[in-house]
């Protein structure tokens, strides 16, 4: 709570100055390296030039200086989670990193904007050190989701599993997106959720592990119309974003590949404003703990990226944990077409009969519960649950 007594309680937003006409630049350096958005200014100040941006609570704003000169020592310090993802990041860009002297309690870095501007990149500690670590197991299983994605990207995108289906529909409605919303969908795969919410909101922040499917989404949305997007390759456990910077997130059909499921909610919860919505969409496994093993084991057979289906109990405890509460919740099922869904990861011809011979001689109850269709000693569908759940960031 403010003092009373203090003229000040908070800071606003820090304007930096650059050259006349060089809005476009901005937008290029701060919205698509840096990931930051943008705000509409007052219609009274548009006829100045410049650009607002959005930096978590606070407001990073652009003001045409004539003649322009560079600030060289006074600078914005910018929070972000982890610094050394930045890092690479910065450094994948061509973007020169100058260190300054170190200073208890945090990690930073400098850089230069475009123009001659000096930023300064601040990480606390204690909050880096909760970081997740690499591993040799997490890094592999994210290198077989490059993989098997990057290899199957156009598949994705004319997928009727993934670019049709009323949970669209649903995730829209559900998720109530206002016209100012700052948007982050995760794992676009085919960027099918992007364009169902492009059209309700400010901007959408698009974003892949995968560099070829991100390729294959901004060509498909491109094509579609849409404008106000930007694309950003990122690793949905280590969002490259600032604290506070999207008012929506969505993510459909992806955690299911995670390597670390709670870590990436952790991320979604903590790029979110306080009233901020998430909308998510993923496969998930039955409660019952034989049901979840053998659907799961066939997931895998089909998919060696796929890492778990969990079940709805899980995804409420991992949300809860990352400080959302869940609003609305349902579980639908979906049939899977047996020949598309092992087409579209590519399954060796010659691995597909086991998996058949498996499916087809499971217990009957284990056949009843996913609906399997058989013809002619060939599988002709099977049936799976999703989970379509809305949550939102309190305080």
């Amino acid at each position: 709570m403010a003092d009373s007594t203090s003229v000040a309680h908070g800071l606003d937003h820090v304007q930096l100055t650059i050259p006349a006409g060089s809005e476009d630049q901005v937008r290029a350096f701060y919205c698509d390296l840096l990931g930051l958005t943008e705000t509409p200014k007052p219609a009274a100040l548009v006829a100045r030039g410049g650009l607002w941006l959005n930096c978590g609570a606070q407001g990073l704003h652009f003001g045409v200086e004539t003649p322009f000169t560079p600030q060289r020592k006074g600078h914005p310090a910018l929070l972000v989670a982890y610094l050394a993802a930045l890092r690479q990041r910065l450094t994948s860009a061509g973007v020169e990193i100058h260190e300054d002297t170190p200073i208890p309690g945090v990690e930073r870095l400098f850089i230069f904007d475009p123009f001659g501007n000096r930023l300064e990149f601040v990480a606390p500690l204690a909050l880096d050190t909760e970081a997740p670590t690499e591993n040799v197991e997490s890094e592999a299983i994210k290198e077989r989701v490059r993989a098997a994605f990057g290899g199957a990207a156009e598949s994705y995108v004319t997928s009727e599993r993934h670019r049709s289906g009323d949970d669209l529909a649903v995730l829209v409605e559900w998720a109530q997106p206002a016209p100012s919303d700052r948007a982050l969908d995760i794992s676009t795969g085919g960027g099918h959720t992007a364009l169902a919410i492009a059209p309700h909101v400010h901007n959408v922040a698009v974003t892949d592990l995968t560099p070829r499917m991100l390729a294959t989404a901004r060509t498909f949305l491109t094509a579609q119309g849409v404008t106000n997007a930007t694309y950003v390759i990122a690793d949905a456990e280590r969002l490259p974003f600032l604290d506070a910077s999207f008012d929506l997130v969505t993510v459909r059909i992806a955690p299911h590949h995670y390597a670390d499921a709670p870590q990436s909610a952790r991320e979604m919860a903590r790029v979110l404003t306080l009233g901020g919505r998430l909308l998510f969409i993923d496969n998930i496994a039955p409660e019952d703990a034989d049901l979840d093993a053998i659907m799961n084991d066939w997931e895998r057979r089909r998919d060696p990226s796929h890492v778990r289906a969990y079940t709805e109990t899980e995804w409420r405890a991992m949300l809860a944990e990352a400080g959302l509460s869940v609003t609305r919740a349902e579980t639908r099922r979906k049939a899977y077409p047996f020949a598309g869904w092992v087409e579209r990861m590519s399954m060796p011809d010659n691995e597909r009969p086991a998996l058949e011979s498996a499916m087809l001689s499971a217990p009957s109850h284990v056949r009843d519960y996913f609906a399997i269709q058989e013809q002619d000693g060939h599988v002709v569908s099977w049936t799976g649950d999703y989970l379509i759940l809305r949550a939102e960031k309190r305080g």
